[in-house]
């Protein structure tokens, strides 16, 4: 397909077809940049769940209305630190930025203490979290976390 024909299926009136456009890994990279101000959030969901979606894209979405969207953002490699560090500060993102192996330690290390243990076990699995701190994991009151340090590549 020529990203001209791309471009055309982007302006589809119909929902399903800008959806599947944006979920296919061969579209272009302009394709799914165009496709991230669509109206419908489904299609914008997909565009962040892309692996082609460029940084700058996804910088882009993590500022959408959606929760949903930036989610996706949220635990895609793509996303830039300074668009994981803005997404921090929303306590509903936590999970999904705590489970990206692009996240710095000092967020993990700041995760790994939260009271809710699914954020607790997503820095656990986490190949970037400290070895230090997946120690600390190792000891806690939740066996989920326990359980969740076992499958980290360091521990």
């Amino acid at each position: 397909m020529t990203n001209t024909e791309e471009l055309e299926l982007a302006t589809s009136n119909e929902e399903n077809v800008r959806s599947t456009l944006a979920q296919n890994p061969d579209t272009s990279i302009e394709t799914l940049d165009k496709l991230s101000h669509d109206e419908s959030q489904f299609v914008r969901m997909r565009v962040a769940a892309n692996t082609k979606t460029s940084s700058e894209t996804l910088d882009k979405l993590g500022k959408d209305e959606s929760m949903y969207v930036r989610e996706f953002v949220a635990e895609h490699l793509n996303t830039s630190l300074e668009t994981l560090l803005k997404l921090s500060n929303d306590e509903s993102m936590a999970y999904w930025i705590a489970g990206n192996p692009n996240t710095p330690a000092g967020l993990l290390n700041k995760f790994s203490t939260d009271e809710d243990a699914n954020i607790r076990a997503s820095v656990a699995v986490n190949p970037n979290t400290p070895i230090e701190t997946l120690a600390k994991l190792s000891q806690d009151e939740n066996e989920d976390v326990r359980a969740a340090v076992t499958k980290n590549p360091k521990g």
